[in-house]
């Protein structure tokens, strides 16, 4: 016993001195700073009742940090993580075990937060018919990295009250892949497993959410996302379809960097986007649950690969010359530092749905180099039926653009596309 409190004080301590050099001490609503931030404060509280002084030092960083999360969070009125649903689950796990923490031990109440009102709807309106696959936004396997069970059940407990937390828990457990790329991985399938248990609570019975059964359209103002027919059984009448067109960041984030309301907030320096990727104007698309146009998951960071508009010749070609994609391209992870990157936005104009037609349309002129001379790169989606997506692009140049050519790429990770002559 005595072995493992000297280790746990000897590892908080140096997560306390790293949090004030590394990245992840002073970048918020990242995946890394909710996760150390919360192992910091558990070892504040197990070594608290031996080294009071320094265990009170970390709890105050901790609690600083996370409130300054839930602070901005507050303003993410659509539940969303800009990191996607992956990375999102990954953050999402730390929040929840952070709101209950603080809650017990310090009687801090984030319980009426604006984002966890609507997390629920992060994992039930991104879900794929079948309660397996989730849309893979920004850095992505097919589904979650951590739960999101436990997150469910949380919001079920302390938020929802209603029984749909335990219901789509249930589901996702009862579809889990028993093999294949959506297995979860040894170091993650485990983690939440004692805060699940924690935090079910049994007298909620399950119960189907209000408009279950019939597909839907589902925005995400902040996150720019638009989905319709989630979280659906897996047949053949099921059809999914998803549209983004944001902001960097989301558009809360984007939106202070840019009008600078809060002092404390340092521009970009305080937010790694790193996870995202170019992708205004992107579009999925799901015919009758089978995935024909996929996203990029977790992989190099080219406009290609997530089925935007590219264009030659461009001045400010990296790679792929003399094509480019949108701002930001070309890494391992997003260069939401370079040039105009930092500006990088799309915006849903419209999104409509009568009966099983759906209407998407968004802008995403402002996530391409300007020296390419833009003036619009607008892309419409119509939804005729369950196998028809009518895409098209309208794109408006100035007189003087260099651009001469432009290229759509539309890819899929399960079938290949071919060509077969009838």
């Amino acid at each position: 016993r005595e072995t493992y409190l000297e280790k746990i004080q000897t590892v908080s301590e140096e997560m306390y001195e790293y949090s004030k050099v590394r990245a992840w001490g002073k970048q918020l609503l990242h995946n890394h700073q909710a996760t150390n931030m919360l192992a910091l404060l558990t070892g504040a509280l197990v070594t608290g009742l031996y080294n009071e002084s320094n265990a009170n030092i970390w709890k105050q960083v901790v609690v600083d940090v996370m409130e300054k999360t839930m602070f901005l969070l507050n303003h993410v009125v659509d539940g969303s993580l800009d990191e996607g649903v992956a990375y999102g689950s990954y953050t999402a796990k730390s929040i929840t075990q952070y709101v209950y923490l603080a809650h017990r031990h310090f009687g801090i109440n984030n319980l009426e937060n604006n984002w966890l009102k609507m997390h629920f709807w992060f994992y039930y309106a991104t879900l794929l018919p079948g309660f397996q696959r989730t849309v893979g936004i920004a850095d992505s396997n097919y589904n979650w990295f951590y739960g999101p069970e436990s997150q469910l059940v949380f919001l079920d407990k302390y938020v929802l009250k209603n029984g749909t937390g335990n219901w789509l828990a249930q589901q996702i457990r009862k579809h889990r892949p028993k093999d294949g790329p959506m297995v979860q991985s040894t170091a993650q399938r485990w983690s939440t497993l004692h805060t699940e248990y924690i935090w079910y609570d049994a007298s909620l019975t399950p119960h189907l959410p209000s408009d279950y059964g019939t597909a839907k359209m589902h925005v995400f103002p902040n996150w720019g996302v638009v989905t319709y027919g989630a979280g659906l059984p897996n047949t053949q009448a099921n059809t999914f379809f998803s549209f983004k067109s944001g902001k960097l960041g989301g558009r809360a984030v984007y939106d202070i960097v840019h009008f600078k309301p809060y002092s404390w907030i340092d521009g970009w320096k305080n937010f790694n986007p790193g996870h995202e990727h170019p992708d205004q104007n992107s579009f999925t698309f799901a015919p009758n649950g089978q995935v024909f146009v996929s996203d990029a998951l977790y992989g190099p960071k080219l406009s290609y690969l997530n089925n935007v508009l590219v264009f030659a010749p461009s001045p400010t070609s990296q790679c792929n010359m003399p094509w480019e994609g949108q701002l930001g391209e070309c890494g391992q992870w997003l260069k939401w530092t370079a040039d105009e990157a930092g500006d990088s936005a799309g915006e849903i104009i419209t999104a409509t749905q009568h009966g099983e037609m759906m209407f998407v349309s968004g802008e995403a002129v402002s996530s391409y180099s300007s020296a390419m001379k833009l003036k619009h790169v607008y892309r419409a989606s119509l939804l005729l039926n369950s196998q028809t997506l009518l895409v098209l692009d309208h794109i408006e140049k100035q007189e003087d653009s260099p651009l001469t050519v432009v290229s759509a790429f539309f890819h899929n990770l399960d079938i290949d596309f071919k060509y077969v002559p009838y």
